[in-house]
């Protein structure tokens, strides 16, 4: 038995369920599939001030304040050198930030694209998909069972994984192998948000709502194994101060590993015409640095873009080729324009002659124009 949507989007993080929204309020039958229950803890928990208007313009910003969350007033960072900077957001449009639980959030926008009309189906996952004349056939597979779905438009949605832009062909360009170790630690703290460099890589840590502090060191995959994560820390002074507590006796949940690499995934001219109708959509498309601190703001931004190119390409079919190929085009044009500002980024810190850094000083080297 078949079925059929005018759009199937895989992924239900923040860059699917926006998509789903502003779809599903057009009118259209938007299919949105979510591997899991949104049971597990997922990392990325401060959002920015500049998410406000953007959720707000989702409508769904009365959903949001129900959301576990603490206010962000701004944040600390010590990089470049061992003074720390503070960065205030008071001066900005929208003078407050949140730090959220980042899985409640994600369920929050779910719902609310079930509740515009889209069918949410949770543990479900696209198996294949295969082109029709008319645009997919996807095997999706749900409480272990398979059946298959048809429908107008394929969006890609499953992040860093990018699930199905791979079955369709589409090459990562990787630009690190940079990983999130991960704990929450069970200690009161201050409200900020505190960005450290250390020798090994780099830590973040926020507040959040049920009095834990979230804590990430960031590096590269081969670099983090066989490292307790108490032995990172003991070589980050501002973030072992945040906890407290004068040994590693420490009090925390289970370790957790993250990706985190920067990518972009894309296709050559050939294959996208080929492709057909379907786009990639948040990190699916491009991945980037956690230090660039817009994640989600990407990922909503993106949303309204892949939206608005769906309609295009359900209404002109004639004209698809051309919209696919300006689409990815400004896919091309973010991941420049991200990668200058990587550069930025990582030539503000030249203090250590370690691994993880100079990795990052060759690739700004490589990028800076001589």
């Amino acid at each position: 038995m078949s079925e059929a949507f005018d759009v199937l989007i895989a992924g239900a993080g923040p860059a699917g369920s926006a998509t789903a929204i502003a779809l599903a309020r057009r009118g259209l039958r938007v299919a949105l599939l979510e591997r899991s229950r949104f049971e597990n803890w997922r990392v990325g928990e401060s959002l920015a001030p500049s998410t406000q208007p953007l959720l707000r313009e989702l409508a769904v910003w009365e959903k949001f304040e129900k959301v576990p969350q603490v206010p962000s007033f701004g944040g600390l960072s010590v990089w470049g050198d061992d003074e720390p900077r503070a960065q205030t957001y008071m001066a900005q449009s929208f003078s407050c930030g949140f730090h959220v639980e980042r899985t409640a959030f994600d369920r929050m926008l779910a719902e609310a694209a079930n509740a515009a009309g889209a069918e949410l189906q949770l543990e479900a996952a696209v198996e294949r998909c295969e082109r029709t004349h008319a645009g997919y056939r996807v095997s999706v597979r749900r409480a272990g069972r398979s059946r298959l779905v048809d429908t107008r438009v394929l969006i890609d949605a499953t992040g860093r994984r990018a699930h199905v832009s791979r079955q369709l062909g589409a090459e990562r360009l990787l630009f690190d192998r940079a990983v999130a170790v991960a704990a929450r630690w069970h200690v009161p703290t201050e409200s900020h948000l505190l960005i450290e460099a250390t020798a090994p890589g780099w830590f973040y840590s926020a507040p959040l709502s049920d009095n834990t502090l979230s804590v990430m060191w960031m590096t590269d995959a081969d670099l983090c194994g066989g490292v307790p994560l108490t032995a990172a820390i003991a070589q980050a002074p501002r973030t072992r101060a945040r906890l407290q507590v004068p040994d590693t006796k420490l009090s925390y949940s289970e370790v957790r590993v993250h990706c985190a690499h920067s990518q972009r995934m894309s296709h050559a001219p050939s294959q996208l015409k080929a492709a057909g109708p379907y786009l990639a959509v948040g990190d699916a498309a491009l991945a980037v640095d956690p230090i660039a601190g817009d994640g989600v703001v990407r990922a909503l931004r993106s949303a309204k873009r892949a939206a608005a190119t769906a309609l295009q390409l359900l209404e002109a079919a004639h004209a698809q080729p051309d919209l696919l190929a300006a689409y990815a085009a400004e896919d091309d044009a973010q991941c420049t324009r991200y990668l200058e500002k990587r550069v930025h980024y990582y030539a503000a810190e030249q203090r250590f002659a370690t691994p993880y850094w100079q990795r990052r000083l060759r690739a700004t080297a490589e990028l800076t124009p001589r």
